[in-house]
């Protein structure tokens, strides 16, 4: 059984993938198999580099007037230089989550990067752990934090990091290697952190000069294995480019960073016209990712206009259609966005001091550098833009009309409805958000872990723990592997009126079931109606899981709807069927109402970045029909 499984998913993942991005991962493999990766990334000869290296590279950006800087900071002042504070402390926010200990000593073996990538050494816990404080956030929050304080404790505490990673990374050792992109995230923090810490008389000569030199080195891992992040057609690639381009232009002399520099660039123009739907959409259908990538495109365009360049005006059109539609994503009281799609916790240009989901600082950037307006009034997410020398506008971008968005005085609500044109993320086809004065009350769960013992092992991924309809708990697409979905649902919005959206998804035509929802504003809150029509009459029985996620509200039942406080709403169902619909609610990973036969543990958690999950209500209400038409109505009324 395990292995026509795993033959299906061979000889059918190259045709929903796309042949070019099958051959290029073949080519990957081959080239770790093969040893040519080996022989590629063997240790460099370090002086020889260095005498080759310039000794003044060239600047990236302009520094900021620091007065200027500390007024946009405004309250979050005291935040940042405790964050930094942290960091000498040997303590960061991990994922920009928990508090937590860290160090760059990662206590596992240095055998070369291959080999781990082979499995033919493990790490003894889930890589991201180990990568995370690798990518040197640390760096950008100790330099944020010495130019505003000029405080050269921070300084000092930058040498002690860098010195550390110097010793437990020696090129390409090691699992800090194994990952083009990771190299490439930190040749942008490095690059960062010497733009500031050269104004320091405490930054020794010694110091600059190993900084220039990992930069350099960094830059050496990118170009051999481009082939997997060409395969990944997502934001591998592009931070890649990224990483070529930045060190181009750093390291402007030296005899490789011309080719760097021309490559970098054509690849990210090449993987932003790819990766960008007309409509604004990023590739990886993830809140997250898309943040990263315009964050990415940011600092592109940025060094890119210091160093006299520019990209071409359909990349440009491109930025501007993501950047419209991240900011039709965001609650504009609170900065949020749904917690969509994989999220890892990335945040690789960490310049603002704000809530992990709070996307205000990327929006606000975005918004100016690629649509020329304003996205939020001014305000302490308005560092990026001080760092990045994105100017105020004079126009402001106002309300869009989307058409998977209904908006109401009190918040708004969304209906997920897509057709893929690229692997997806999540099975959550008509997954409903909803967001009343700020706060996110209909949530999408999140990730928590990528590598993890079961059942955490990405298991928020799928259709049960979204707020949709989960038929005889099967997902709405094929599960082939971590990241890998088969038997794309796709689906497809049928009408968008100011007052409702109805769309449709195929993901369970193999039981011959279609699934119409829709969501539409009443004068109290939202109606979210499901129909769940067999295409042919049968007497079939089929079970029907509709799931909520809300945060850990507290509530108590009213008859048949339950009652929620802090805000004041109802929440109740309706269903046309003759036989009893059952109601359970969940915290947690225990059953508080209900007796259900279903294995509460991935229920009731949400998890706001990686590595974290927090206690949330799910609500099940679950109808079992053998008609041609179920009907199921959640109705959301507001109180207050």
């Amino acid at each position: 059984m395990a292995n026509s499984k795993k033959l299906r998913t061979l000889l059918k993942a190259p045709a929903e993938l796309g042949w070019k991005s099958t051959w290029q991962y073949a080519l990957y493999q081959g080239g770790l198999r093969s040893g040519y990766f080996y022989l590629r990334t063997l240790p460099p000869r370090i002086h020889t580099i260095q005498k080759q290296l310039p000794q003044t590279p060239k600047d990236i950006i302009a520094l900021p007037d620091r007065q200027v800087l500390i007024q946009v900071l405004g309250e979050t002042l005291p935040a940042l230089l405790q964050e930094a504070n942290d960091v000498r402390r040997g303590k960061m926010h991990l994922f920009e989550g928990l508090l937590v200990d860290f160090s760059l000593h990662h206590q596992t073996s240095l055998m070369h990067w291959s080999q781990f990538e082979r499995g033919k050494v493990k790490t003894d816990k889930d890589i991201k752990f180990i990568w995370e404080p690798a990518r040197s956030g640390w760096a950008f929050l100790l330099a944020r934090a010495f130019y505003v304080s000029e405080d050269d404790r921070y300084t000092q505490s930058f040498i002690r990091l860098l010195d550390q990673y110097q010793h437990e990374n020696p090129p390409y050792y090691g699992p800090n290697w194994i990952s083009a992109q990771e190299a490439a995230l930190r040749i942008v923090a490095f690059c960062f952190a010497y733009q500031v810490f050269s104004t320091s008389t405490a930054f020794p000569e010694q110091s600059r000069n190993d900084l220039i030199l990992a930069i350099a080195l960094n830059a050496h891992r990118i170009p051999p294995t481009l082939c997997y992040a060409r395969s990944q057609r997502n934001n591998h690639l592009i931070s890649e480019a990224v990483g070529l381009y930045t060190a181009g232009i750093f390291l402007e002399g030296y005899a490789p960073a011309r080719r760097w520099k021309r490559t970098g660039k054509k690849i990210f123009e090449q993987a932003i016209l790819d990766q960008i739907d007309e409509d604004g959409t990023y590739i990886q259908h993830s809140t997250n990712y898309h943040r990263l990538m315009l964050d990415e495109a940011l600092w592109m365009s940025s060094i890119a206009k210091a160093a006299g360049d520019s990209f071409s005006q359909p990349v440009l059109r491109k930025l501007a259609v993501s950047t419209e539609h991240l900011y039709q994503l965001a609650d504009t009281i609170s900065g949020l966005v749904p917690n969509l799609g994989n999220q890892d916790g990335s945040n690789i240009l960490p310049l603002a001091t704000a809530d992990h989901l709070d996307h205000r600082a990327t929006i606000q950037a975005a918004s100016r550098q690629f649509l020329g307006k304003n996205a939020f009034e001014d305000g302490n997410w308005d560092e990026k833009c001080v760092w990045l020398n994105i100017q105020p506008q004079a126009a402001s971008l106002g309300e869009l009309e989307e058409s998977h968005i209904l908006h109401s005085p009190a918040g708004r609500a969304s209906l997920r409805a897509v057709p893929y044109h690229a692997r997806p993320a999540h099975a959550d086809q008509l997954h409903v958000e909803i967001w009343h004065q700020g706060q996110n009350l209909a949530m999408d769960a999140g990730t928590f872990l990528y590598n993890a013992p079961s059942p955490w092992q990405n298991a928020l991924c799928t259709t049960l723990v979204h707020n949709t309809i989960c038929v005889d708990r099967t997902d709405q697409m094929t599960k082939a592997g971590k990241f890998l979905w088969l038997d794309w649902a796709n689906a497809e919005i049928s009408a968008s009126k100011p007052d409702s959206i109805t769309a449709s998804h195929d993901g369970y035509k193999d039981k011959g079931i279609i699934h119409t929802r829709t969501l539409s504003r009443t004068q109290h809150g939202w109606n979210v109606v499901d129909k769940l029509h067999q295409e042919k009459s049968t007497l079939a029985d089929h079970e029907y899981i509709l799931h909520w996620l809300l945060p850990d509200l507290p509530f108590d039942f009213q008859i048949d709807r339950i009652h929620f406080h802090n805000p004041a709403f109802q929440l109740f169902f309706t269903s046309n069927q003759q036989t009893k619909a059952h109601l359970h609610i969940m915290r947690g990973g225990q059953v508080i109402h209900g007796d259900s036969s279903i294995d509460p543990f991935l229920f009731g958690w949400f998890s706001p970045t990686y590595g974290a999950k927090v206690e949330a209500l799910s609500i099940l209400y679950i109808v079992h029909s053998s008609l041609p038409l179920t009907t199921i109505t959640s109705n959301w009324k507001f109180l207050d």
